[in-house]
């Protein structure tokens, strides 16, 4: 077990609390995702759920990326790139630079391996610009080392060489620990080898093996081993480069790693064939090809097809020579369509998510533009209401005098006055009455708005009975009939508010219901731990468009005969709503079938007693 491993795993295992632990855990599914692809992801789910569970967004993100590198490395480039754009998202919303960059990274990485070359480099640099910004000089050489591959991978060695060697430099001048120099030394190796420059190779390949066997790193290792042994051949010396092959194949085969393996051989055969030595090249292609069908890494098959053809033609056996060549040409195409079927999948993921954030932008624009209307009219609206608060108590004085009078003139000329002034004065007098109760509905309106209540376990039986008694010379002169469900369950409310409520649900259903009226009052479960009152009548009914403008101010419920000016039904609404419930009305419109005034409110909670 290497140092950093050791150090990773004590570091998770001594976590003081859940923060500390989701970053542990991140720390070695990182570590461990290019080394131990299926620990790296049982930890990286580990730490996922911890996050969710603790809410910890830094420990997600963290999560998200471990997973999205694993499944780079297992070669599931959809599903990596979906989870990086979600992790990308989280960075930048929480602002997390160095998770930011990393993303960007890893969504070159996967860029670069489906061809989509120019999306990568600019993925890089993106990322390392970042990087300088917050001063990382690790995650620089990294990017570095990153944008080499990109070169490399596109042929142009000069340009990878010269990145590869300034993340070697950083590497070396901050002391890094772990494989990543070990890396970066490698792909020197293999870029001095490709330009020709064979002794700085083996330095390189030299080093790297040295870094390799510090942090037991036995892929890192075997390449190591490989790239000096294709050095040697190029030196004229094929026992030392067949000793080198031969370790590596040795400490490969130690590993659960059979496609490495392959690739190994395949190397070797390479260097058997510029070697001119086809006929020892075969039994290592043929147990390449083995692998890699078993496998099914198509690239490593036609790339094994190709050496066969060139083994083949050397000897002289042009038809198997031939036959290799086809399927090289074959499995190749098909590589090439489904390195175009991944490159649209990575723009669809990667279109989508950036859809998305866009959307969510523009929703976020829309929503503080709507918070500062919403605020505007909520100032508004207070002060309309403190305005017609102080124009109703203005009114309640003169309309008191005017009944006064008015009832001090009956009495004095009760025997004087004449059936034409008598109907006068009854009518000045109704009138008076009528504008004192739209003057109190106003003032019990507002005083709802503004007063704030804690709701209270309320016996609604108890209730609708007192209510009953307040509209009681309504029910007398209409011969009205109320049934009344038994064992209402109590609410959560509140007493006084309630009784106001069921009066004007009440007043309502015996003026427009039916001749005489007939009232049913009842409650139903609603689910959610809430319960729906209702009070049905047996008039006219209402039709769609009455019941959708039902509830507001000064709307009336009926006809122009029928008294009624909307602000019972608009009191009601608020103080249902005030006490976190709803109103509602359902209606047929035929006559005789009546409407359906309803509203809800959670219910009684456990151990709480009703008040009576």
């Amino acid at each position: 077990m290497t140092s950093r491993l050791y150090e990773l795993e004590s570091r998770a295992n001594t976590a003081l609390n859940d923060t500390d632990l989701i970053d542990a855990l991140n720390a070695l599914g990182e570590y461990l995702s290019e080394v131990d692809t299926k620990r790296a992801n049982s930890i990286g789910e580990q730490a996922r759920v911890l996050a969710l569970r603790a809410g910890y967004q830094r420990g997600l993100i963290g999560g998200l990326l471990n997973q999205a590198r694993v499944s780079f490395t297992t070669s599931d480039y959809t599903l990596s790139v979906k989870t990086t754009m979600q992790a990308l998202k989280l960075a930048r919303e929480h602002a997390e630079k160095i998770y930011e960059l990393d993303a960007l990274t890893i969504l070159g990485s996967n860029h670069n391996v489906v061809g989509n070359r120019t999306a990568a480099l600019e993925c890089y640099l993106k990322a390392l610009a970042i990087s300088e910004q917050i001063n990382q000089p690790i995650k620089i050489a990294s990017i570095l080392n990153n944008i080499g591959q990109h070169y490399l991978t596109a042929g142009d060695l000069k340009q990878a060489l010269e990145h590869f060697r300034h993340a070697a430099k950083l590497y070396m001048e901050h002391h890094t620990t772990g494989i990543q120099p070990g890396i970066s030394l490698l792909n020197m190796a293999e870029t001095y080898n490709r330009v020709g420059d064979y002794n700085r190779a083996l330095r390189c390949a030299g080093e790297s093996l040295k870094v390799f066997q510090n942090e037991q790193y036995i892929i890192g290792q075997t390449y190591a081993l490989v790239h000096t042994g294709t050095a040697c051949y190029k030196l004229g010396k094929p026992a030392e480069a067949h000793q080198y092959f031969q370790q590596a194949l040795d400490l490969i085969q130690t590993t659960d790693t059979q496609f490495h393996e392959g690739a190994v051989e395949r190397v070797i055969a390479s260097a058997l064939i510029e070697q001119n030595k086809p006929q020892h090249a075969i039994p290592y292609l043929e147990h390449a090809l083995e692998i890699f069908e078993t496998l099914h890494t198509k690239p490593e098959i036609y790339a094994t097809h190709d050496l066969f053809a060139r083994v083949y033609q050397s000897l002289g056996d042009y038809r198997t020579a031939y036959e290799h060549l086809e399927k090289f040409h074959h499995i190749k195409e098909e590589v090439f369509n489904e390195q175009a079927d991944s490159r649209q999948k990575t723009l669809q993921a990667i279109y989508e998510v950036e859809r998305a954030r866009l959307e969510a932008e523009t929703q976020h624009h829309r929503n503080a533009a709507l918070e500062v209307e919403i605020q505007q009219n909520a100032q508004l609206i207070a002060e309309l209401d403190s305005y017609a608060d102080s124009v109703a108590h203005d009114l309640k004085n003169p309309i008191g005098v005017i009944v006064a009078y008015a009832r001090l003139l009956e009495m004095n000329l009760a025997e004087t006055l004449d059936e034409e002034s008598r109907t006068y004065l009854d009518n000045m007098l109704a009138a008076a009455d009528k504008m004192d109760e739209i003057v109190e509905a106003l003032l019990s309106l507002a005083r709802a708005r503004k007063q704030e209540i804690l709701p209270q376990p309320v016996d609604m039986t108890f209730v609708i009975y007192s209510a009953m008694q307040r509209v009681q010379p309504q029910i007398e002169e209409s011969a009205a009939v109320i049934e009344v469900q038994d064992q209402l369950p109590a609410v959560m409310g509140h007493e006084s508010w309630l009784e106001e409520v069921w009066a004007n649900y009440l007043t309502n259903a015996i003026k427009y219901g039916g001749q005489p009226p007939h009232v049913y009052i009842g409650a139903t479960p609603e689910g959610g731990g809430f319960i729906r009152y209702w009070i049905r009548d047996n008039g006219k009914g209402l039709t769609e468009e009455q019941q959708a403008r039902l509830f507001n101010k000064f709307e009336r419920l009926g006809h122009h005969k029928i008294d009624g000016y909307g602000l019972g039904l608009a009191l009601v609404k608020t103080i249902i709503e005030k006490l976190g419930g709803q109103v509602g009305v359902m209606s047929t419109g035929v006559p005789g079938e009546g409407s359906v005034f309803s509203f809800t409110l959670r219910e009684q909670q456990p151990d709480s007693v009703a008040v009576p």
